[in-house]
């Protein structure tokens, strides 16, 4: 099965919001499908590139939390290490 992320985004012209796979954000030309105006890659790059980073983040952070709780740790239920 393949998983594609979808985000919303808000349209800068008519502020409705769009809701499609990160990657249509990234094409070099696309239309809102709200009110059909232009949009460029450009116009989201910040956007997306902060998305990209604070989810990075978030998994780092699982994955460093990871091994600290559960049944095979000295914190967890059993004991066990």
């Amino acid at each position: 099965m393949n998983f594609e992320r979808k985000i919303a985004l808000d349209c800068p012209y008519c502020k409705k919001t769009i809701f499609q796979p990160a990657r249509w954000f990234k094409q070099a030309y696309f239309t809102c499908p709200h009110c059909q105006k232009g949009l460029a890659e450009g116009q989201f790059a910040r956007l997306l590139a902060d998305l990209e980073q604070a989810e990075d983040a978030c998994i780092d952070a699982l994955l460093q939390d990871s091994g600290k709780s559960g049944c095979c740790s000295k914190a967890g239920g059993c004991g066990k290490s």
